[in-house]
């Protein structure tokens, strides 16, 4: 740690929460309780309905959806894919390593544990080989739940994560969920080599969406 410089003690305690949490009940109930948080606070976000794709994409662009209110503004690539530039905990990251220059042992713990499949993971369409870190375990819960509370042109919306960066920029993808949908990885990887997070949208009926609970 350097001197003559503040530190955002917020960041820096929620990062050092998911190490202690790890310690104390283990990787797999850290996760249970990251996705636990994640849809608490997706819960607070009202519903929100838009008259078609078009005007979906735009309110992203425009800062004027849920998500993007969220998580910053994601890049539309088409076939309903987006790219996120940014990761939204990246300046959490940031001020961690100030302090610890180095990622704790048990974030990597975590983020395995987030990769094994589960009812909520497959009901949520996250994970699965699609987390890189531990925050994933909060960001990409809380874009799924939140998908859940928008409506397009009467139609359902269900997001389901496909792939992210991590900042040493290693790829990793839910190859599972990417076949069962019938994407071509190559489009994912793509997406992802300017983008940290690739997800993708569809739109379902109401008697073809599956709640988030």
């Amino acid at each position: 740690m350097t001197n003559n410089q503040q530190y955002d003690a917020a960041h820096f305690s929620f990062l050092e929460l998911i190490r202690v949490l790890t310690d104390i009940v283990g990787p797999g109930a850290a996760k249970v309780s990251l996705i636990k948080l994640a849809k608490e606070a997706a819960q607070q976000v009202s519903k929100k309905e838009f008259a078609d794709m078009e005007e979906f994409i735009k309110s992203i662009e425009g800062m004027d959806n849920p998500i993007s209110q969220f998580e910053g503004k994601a890049e539309y690539h088409g076939d309903g894919l987006f790219g996120l530039p940014q990761c939204p905990f990246a300046p959490a990251i940031k001020n961690y390593q100030k302090m610890k220059p180095e990622m704790p042992a048990e974030f990597g713990l975590v983020t395995d544990t987030l990769n094994r499949p589960t009812e909520q993971t497959k009901q949520l369409r996250v994970f699965e080989g699609a987390a890189v870190s531990p925050f994933c375990g909060v960001h990409q819960p809380i874009r799924s739940a939140m998908g859940s509370t928008i409506k397009v042109g009467g139609y359902s919306l269900e997001v389901y994560q496909l792939g992210c960066k991590s900042g040493a920029g290693k790829i990793s993808c839910a190859d599972e969920r990417i076949n069962g949908l019938e994407i071509d990885r190559k489009k994912v990887e793509d997406v992802l080599a300017d983008n940290m997070c690739c997800y993708y949208i569809k739109l379902v009926s109401d008697e073809e969406c599956i709640e988030v609970k």
